[in-house]
């Protein structure tokens, strides 16, 4: 049902039959009733009766009007008939003479399900493409040079009024295309609850859900690549979203999710192991300018050997001897905190975004010591802290800090500093400039086998075509 835009037809046909209706009444009335008393007063029993018609008829009118909203939401627009072409008046049947007594209520049989729309039928298609060039200032020049690093085409589509499907194919640079993301959601479960199953990226904080040319700056954070991986954390499987009823008047929900995550770091997709991941989000307006957005997000499953300990043991000449475990326990708990600006006037030339989240990782890993393996659990942490200004209505100025540790070792460090100028001249595509500066300590730059220092100036042009749906805000 199409709600707060009526169709032309609905209103038409509504009022077509309350003219239908109560001038038969009104003749009928008059053609059977009696003088007028002299007081000019109908008999009460008369009185009531009508008003009885009267409210039976007012429930049917809305029958009516509820059936003719389903059936304009279907159904293609009528083209014009004969006689209204040719301007003649169409011949009316004379209305029905209405059977004495309150009329009856009862609705005749529904109609059979409409004809699914032919706008249903050609889904929303959209691509975006990545143009990325980058270069080092003087460390490592085997990473310098443009190219498409991504190229993503998105369908998207309602099936039905129950559920609609989201599908994102993904062309990365000098790799096999596959599937980013895709999933079918509900849209029509009681008691404020969503489910949508395939394939998704998780609800793990803020900056984990976004697609690479949504991310405020060319690169994801230090910490998300340390924990997560290059393509974040996703997940094949099911999610649960519950809009949480509150007397406070503030958005809460909950997310939760199981399946078997994509290759990463923090859990073992080769052993088809099973991931959880609950998420708790709250947000609400202390200003009529402003927003706070808070989540807590924790994620559990199981993680194999590192390529380190793989490596170790082949040196070793022990790849047939040793068989590491690859269902150790793994599990990552984040927070984060959004704040934003936008005044009321003047909302398209100024906001100011300040978003930080910081994650924990806790697993067991095995290493070799004297020609054995020895389990132990190894605590990291890790974060950033982003803040955007916008004062012109193209253009926006960033600026991050990235903090994180290694989820398999207890000694590395990264620190990182970005400033990222963005550029947009129309919602259809965006042209970015940053430079990093990072710095590694001996352990990270061994475990990364990257400098220790290290400072890349980025380009990047990221245009759209066709209907690309919103994101979250």
């Amino acid at each position: 049902m199409i709600r707060g835009k009526r169709h032309p037809f609905v209103g038409a046909a509504v009022a077509a039959a309350a003219l239908w209706v109560f001038p038969s009444h009104a003749q009928e009335t008059a053609a059977g009733s009696a003088p007028a008393p002299a007081a000019n007063q109908s008999p009460p029993g008369e009185v009531e009766a009508l008003r009885r018609e009267v409210e039976a008829l007012k429930t049917q009118i809305e029958a009516l009007r509820a059936r003719l909203e389903v059936l304009a939401a279907a159904t293609p627009p009528v083209a014009p008939t004969t006689a209204a072409a040719t301007g003649a008046a169409p011949a009316v049947a004379p209305p029905p003479a209405a059977p004495p007594g309150p009329a009856s209520t009862t609705l005749p049989p529904p109609a059979a399900a409409p004809s699914r729309s032919p706008a249903l039928m050609n889904p929303a298609i959209s691509a975006v493409f990545q143009a990325i060039g980058n270069t080092s200032t003087g460390g490592r020049t085997d990473a310098d040079g443009f190219d498409l690093s991504e190229a993503e085409i998105a369908f998207e589509s309602v099936v039905d009024p129950y559920t609609k499907v989201n599908l994102f194919l993904s062309f990365p640079a000098g790799e096999t295309p596959e599937v980013e993301e895709g999933v079918v959601t509900t849209l029509a479960l009681p008691a404020a609850l969503q489910l949508k199953g395939g394939r998704f990226k998780s609800d793990f904080g803020r900056w984990n859900t976004l697609h690479t040319h949504a991310f405020p700056t060319v690169e994801r954070p230090a910490v998300l690549e340390s924990f997560f991986g290059e393509e974040s954390l996703t997940n094949d499987g099911l999610s649960l979203s519950w809009l949480i009823p509150n007397p406070w008047g503030l958005f809460l929900e909950s997310v939760s999710e199981a399946g078997t995550a994509r290759p990463g770091p923090a859990f073992n997709s080769a052993e088809r192991a099973l991931t959880w991941t609950e998420h708790l989000a709250a947000s609400f307006n202390p200003t009529a300018n402003a927003s706070i957005e808070t989540g807590l997000t924790a994620a559990g499953g199981r993680t194999g050997p590192s390529v380190m300990l793989l490596d170790e043991i082949d040196a070793a000449g022990l790849s047939g001897t040793l068989e590491p475990d690859d269902r150790l326990p793994s599990r990552v708990a984040g927070a984060d905190i959004t704040w934003k600006w936008k005044p009321l006037q003047h909302n398209k030339e100024r906001s100011f975004t300040w978003q930080t989240e910081v994650l924990r990782s806790r697993r067991d890993v095995q290493t070799l010591a004297g020609g054995a393996l020895v389990s132990e659990s190894i605590a990291s942490l890790g974060g950033y802290t982003y803040l955007e200004a916008q004062w012109r209505r193209r253009w926006r100025y960033g600026l991050r800090y990235d903090l994180t540790g290694a989820p398999d070792s207890v000694d590395a460090r990264l620190w990182a500093v970005a400033g990222v100028v963005r550029f947009i001249p129309s919602e259809f595509q965006e042209i970015r400039f940053e430079v990093r500066h990072t710095r590694l300590n001996a352990e990270a730059a061994a475990l990364l086998d990257a400098d220790h220092d290290d400072t890349r100036v980025f380009f990047e042009w990221i245009p759209v075509i066709g209907a690309h749906g919103a994101h979250a805000y």
